[in-house]
């Protein structure tokens, strides 16, 4: 048995998305922040718990709304929010991110993470993307946000161009690391770094880091961290 989703809330231009009763059910009970876009990012279904989250008014339905038409903070990330519904409809997998903004009935700046997976339809064909947020209980916001303000971080690869450690490396570069440090922060040898880097350097087409680091920003990438980072004090980039 399936629950349909009532026209008077979904775009036209929308796929059509049914949701399983027993997991309507699930969604409904769930107390933290979840819910259902297509695959144009319009809301389908959104629990209680993601309301409230977003400070929305009370009787206030996301469903057949972008996130940028939303009346919350996290507008403004719309964005950011729809690259990431691609990722995951793209990729066929699990894609995580870090959302820092201003939460909650009391607009308190609050760290959640939002896994977010492909939504299948009967077919196994994928429709859309599920989300899923919880509290980040153990991080120490004044590492992870410039002056106290709203970011959204992503934490699995944005692309398989580079291998894992391409990525890490690359983060590090961004950090303003030298070669030196990096193979300090990794345990390998300040050579193998150096012939990472040229490789990275060759799949990207350029020629130095200040050129690969507008070649990650172009792309979009710019919002990756290390998940594995995440337990130290690292400052994130703007």
């Amino acid at each position: 048995m399936s629950r349909k989703i009532n026209n008077e809330f979904v775009n036209q231009n929308t796929t059509h998305v049914e949701i399983p009763l027993v997991f309507q059910r699930y969604m409904d009970n769930l107390d933290e922040p979840c819910g259902i876009k297509d695959k144009s990012s319009i809301f389908v279904y959104a629990n209680k718990a993601y309301h409230d989250l977003l400070n929305l008014p009370k009787g206030y339905n996301v469903a057949g709304r972008l996130d940028s038409e939303l009346p919350a903070t996290t507008s403004e990330y719309a964005s950011m929010f729809q690259a990431h519904d691609r990722l995951v409809e793209n990729t066929g997998k699990r894609r995580s991110s870090l959302e820092i903004h201003p939460f909650g009935r009391d607009q308190k700046l609050r760290a959640y993470f939002f896994d977010k997976t492909p939504f299948p339809d009967s077919s196994g064909k994928t429709v859309g993307t599920f989300f899923h947020g919880r509290k980040a209980e153990h991080l120490s916001l004044r590492f992870y946000t410039k002056g106290g303000k709203a970011e959204s971080l992503l934490l699995t690869l944005p692309s398989n161009i580079f291998s894992e450690i391409e990525w890490m490396i690359i983060f590090y570069l961004r950090s303003h690391l030298c070669r030196k440090e990096i193979a300090l922060k990794l345990n390998r040898s300040e050579g193998y770094i150096k012939n990472l880097i040229a490789m990275i350097y060759d799949k990207a087409g350029v020629t130095n880091t200040r050129m690969l680091i507008d070649f990650i920003r172009e792309n979009g990438w710019h919002r990756y961290v290390p998940e594995q980072l995440l337990t130290h004090h690292h400052r994130i980039l703007p």
